[in-house]
């Protein structure tokens, strides 16, 4: 087995090997940007991975199954059902198992695994609906069925069906897997170096609830929202909500779900010194990557992390 189907996130990793997410988390551990510890499963991996169903699958989708919505919505369903059910190879369950045991103890106590596509451009064959993350993963049996479940979005019907009409093998995508520690986040959230709603490149958006951000990203609880005005580096407007719960890291590695106790229900997710070294960070970011950047962090004690960085508009990699 090719020892490029699992790799250290680095810097210096091709983007069609990791994907553009990977990379350029790798480009920011190189830069000193404190970023949790990972590794990828890389689009040289899915192909091994998938190869014991691949012409099964080529079998079930003729063309009369493509050009009819009912039925390549029922042979993605089967499709998906294939691929999150299909062990690794044991040559890359092993490459995986000693991957992670370069992870410390506490490292590999609580993990996520998230997809990680080889280009940002959303009318690539990937098309929409691919990204994928689990959180909360405990030991290797539980990465392996992410890591199958985040290939698995490869299948949905509109994807195969942008396939099909580029004329593309539709076993012959890929994408890469980022897995990565678990940040025990006191706060998280988003934030846009450039305002989403206005295009106002002056002032930076910071949305943030207690705990795990990921309520922000799915947009399941309203956060708290603040604008930092980038001249003066002050706040210019805020709106806290009320948190009634959060999601956090338990003491097991699982993503649990908590109360919020009564007097941290209407305080502020982030004190204004975290606001602003948010903002200073952001436009850090937004200088390396020299673009307007969509950018998730986390807070764990004094430390701020990011878990991703991206160009503003890009949402599928």
């Amino acid at each position: 087995m090719s020892q490029s189907q699992v790799v250290e996130l680095v810097v210096g990793q091709d983007a069609n090997l990791i994907g553009t997410k990977a990379a350029a988390l790798g480009e920011l551990k190189r830069a000193g940007f404190n970023t949790p510890n990972g590794i990828v499963l890389t689009t040289a991996a899915y192909p091994e991975f998938i190869a014991p169903l691949a012409e099964k699958i080529r079998a079930r989708l003729t063309d009369n199954v493509i050009m009819d919505p009912a039925e390549i919505e029922s042979a993605a369903t089967e499709i998906r059902a294939e691929i999150t059910a299909q062990p690794f190879p044991p040559p890359l369950r092993a490459a995986l198992e000693h991957a992670l045991a370069d992870f410390s103890e506490a490292e590999r106590a609580s993990l996520i695994a998230r997809t990680s596509t080889p280009s940002d451009d959303l009318a690539t064959s990937f098309g929409s609906g691919v990204a994928r993350a689990y959180l909360g993963l405990v030991g290797v049996d539980e990465i392996e069925r992410a890591v199958a479940k985040c290939w698995a979005a490869l299948w949905n019907s509109r994807s195969m069906y942008y396939r099909f009409r580029k004329k593309i093998v539709q076993t012959d995508v890929a994408l890469a897997v980022l897995v990565q520690s678990m940040i025990r986040a006191d706060s998280a959230g988003v934030m846009f170096t450039q305002n989403p709603m206005t295009n106002d490149a002056n002032e930076i958006q910071i949305k943030s609830v207690w705990g795990l951000g990921v309520p922000v990203t799915s947009a399941r609880f309203r956060p708290d929202e603040f604008l930092v005005d980038k001249t003066s580096g002050e706040i210019s407007d805020r709106t806290i909500e009320e948190q009634v719960v959060k999601l956090v890291v338990g003491e097991e590695g699982h993503v649990e779900e908590h109360g919020i106790t009564n007097e941290l229900v209407t305080t502020p997710s982030l004190t204004d010194v975290q606001i602003k070294n948010l903002a200073a960070l952001g436009q850090e970011l937004e200088k390396f990557f020299n673009a307007p950047q969509d950018i998730e962090w986390a807070i764990a004690g004094d430390k701020i992390f990011v878990l991703q960085a991206r160009p503003i508009g890009i949402r599928n990699s």
